[in-house]
Order: structure tokens, then sequence, then C-alpha cells
């Protein structure tokens, strides 16, 4: 999925989520010149590492996660918990290109381990070089659902991985394809402000999820 340069993207016309359906699932707010913003989406990938976008960490100087969370606005949801992370515990990929959006990637370190439960738990990560083609994903987060209004409560909707080549023929001619981006088909549900870092997921047999 081409990453976007503005914080965030959101799901429109999504599916509004369950407690526990997607327990890798995380969203997080921003601390910029001592005033807090909501802002992008996240992944859990190990007990201390949250998987997201670079861009959406431009300027940051500390983090509050939201995880094991469905309406985020609900301090007393059953499997909420709320982690502050200081200024520098996060790391951006050494050749992120702010210009280009390439290598668009970056991990916050957590400060404690995770107690993984029915509401938190890791997704997997792919296998090397595994091709990810007419797969069938879903996508999810907190973006913003009709105008600059952003939903407290987690959306999702399914999509379906494309070829390279089916990616390329979806993109203006005058534009750059990278063939490292990894594209879904479109349909009237898509992602937008507030949905950036967030997992693109598969479900696997054995019900885990591989982002």
């Amino acid at each position: 999925v081409e990453s976007k340069h503005s914080q965030v993207e959101r799901i429109i016309n999504g599916e509004n989520a369950k407690p526990k359906q997607f327990p890798y699932q995380v969203f997080y707010d921003v601390e910029v010149r001592k005033q807090w913003k909501p802002n992008c989406g996240g992944t859990i990938i190990g007990k201390k590492t949250i998987l997201t976008a670079a861009h959406c960490l431009d300027g940051t100087e500390r983090i509050k996660i939201y995880l094991g969370a469905v309406d985020k606005s609900n301090s007393t949801e059953t499997g909420q918990q709320i982690v502050i992370v200081e200024a520098g515990s996060y790391v951006i990929h050494e050749e992120y290109n702010f210009i280009n959006i390439v290598n668009d990637i970056a991990l916050i370190k957590l400060p404690n381990d995770l107690e993984f439960n029915q509401y938190i738990q890791p997704a997997k990560l792919p296998e090397p070089n595994s091709l990810h083609v007419h797969k069938n994903a879903i996508v999810s987060g907190w973006g913003r659902v009709k105008g600059f209004v952003t939903t407290e409560h987690l959306q999702y909707t399914n999509v379906k991985t494309l070829s390279n080549e089916e990616c390329k023929s979806m993109i203006p001619s005058d534009n750059k394809f990278y063939s490292h981006w990894l594209c879904v088909a479109p349909n009237e549900k898509r992602t937008c402000k507030g949905d950036s870092g967030g997992p693109l997921a598969e479900r696997n047999p054995d019900g885990s999820s591989t982002v």
C-alpha cells in the first residue's frame, strides 16, 4: 500500500470491530510541543515492540499507546491498557525517505514487557521473500470516518492483495512505482487519515494473524 505523507488514513464505511477481534491492533496519540493529538495505528509484534509508520513519528516527544482497545474513549473498557512511552523510545528505518515516503517503517519500544491475554496478542511477521498476491486480508483502524471526525470505535474492512502488475495499472503512468509496494483491491470501503501505521493482516488457519 502506498504510504501517504499526511499523518494518518482512515477506514470509510467499515464494520465495527468486536472485543478481542484484533488483539494485535494499537492506536496512539503523540505529544508535539507539549500538546497531545490523535495520530496513527500500529501492530504489536513482540512483548516490547510496536510496528508502525515512520512518518507518524516525525517531531514526536512522547507517545500514548492504547492496547487491547475497541472503544478508545472508554478508559474502563475491559482489556484496555494505556502505556506512555518517552521520547527516544522509537527507531525509524535508517533509509526512510521523507520526500518519497520510501522505507516508511518504524518500531516503538515499550518500557516493560506486555502481558499477553485475550485482548492483547502479537501478530506474526511474514516469512522472508514470501509472496502476498491475491490473498484475503483485513485493514483496521480508528481513522476519520467523515470530514475531520475520527471514530472512537475500531473499524475494519476486508480487502484482497494485488500483484505488482495489477497495482501498477492502477497508478497514473507519470507516477513512480516501487516493486516493494503492496497494493490491495479497492472498494467503497477504504482507509483514510488516522489509520496510517496500522495493520494489513492475513488470517492464518490456526487463528493467528500475519501482518
